[in-house]
């Protein structure tokens, strides 16, 4: 072999070997959990329920996992993302945390077909559903219930912080599945007490 083929075989081997330390980091993706009431579902009559209307801050819905920083910035964790999009997980996961602590046929769950009569629906804004700046997972927002005939419409404010032990993206999935369990608990409690 001549000099000349040798440091071209060197250079096109260098080359390849080279692509492979600037490879992309793979995506990793992220799922919300339902998590299980440890109290008795509520005590509810009347028509039963359903998410209305869900709005998420239009920063948050992305695919990225997102963590509030200093100065108004906002970083975006492009590879670590929801399995699938933010607004569609939060509402899955909020109706199945509502139908745990409701009374069984009283939440009309994503898809089902309402049932005949009258129903109860619930519209969720939320101004805050991520982590930081501080170590904390912050959830706020309003609820409204639009009532039918003798049901009248509730309105609330909710405030729901969870410490975080980092913020790795893991303990923000599971941060944010804790949070939408405490929005669950709060407006079962509230539906309860009408």
């Amino acid at each position: 072999m001549t000099g000349r083929r040798i440091v071209l075989i060197a250079l096109c081997f260098g080359v390849l070997t080279g692509c492979s330390l600037f490879k992309r980091p793979d995506n990793q993706f992220y799922l919300l959990e339902t998590i299980s009431s440890e109290s008795l579902p509520v005590s509810l009559t009347g028509p039963p329920v359903a998410i209305g209307g869900l709005e998420l801050p239009p920063t948050l819905d992305r695919r990225g996992v997102v963590i509030r920083g200093e100065d108004h910035k906002l970083e975006v964790r492009g590879t670590h993302q929801w399995a699938a999009p933010l607004e569609t997980m939060v509402l899955h996961t909020l109706a199945f945390n509502l139908a745990d602590r409701l009374p069984e046929g009283m939440m009309v769950l994503p898809g089902q077909a309402k049932p005949a009569g009258p129903t109860r629906s619930i519209f969720i804004v939320l101004e805050e559903l991520a982590p930081g700046p501080e170590p904390q997972f912050v959830l706020d927002g309003r609820w409204t219930v639009s009532g039918e005939g003798t049901y009248p419409e509730l309105t609330r404010h909710e405030r729901i912080t969870i410490e975080l032990g980092s913020m790795e993206s893991p303990e923000i999935a599971s941060a944010m599945s804790r949070a939408l369990a405490a929005l669950a608990e709060r407006i079962a409690e509230q539906l309860g007490e009408r």
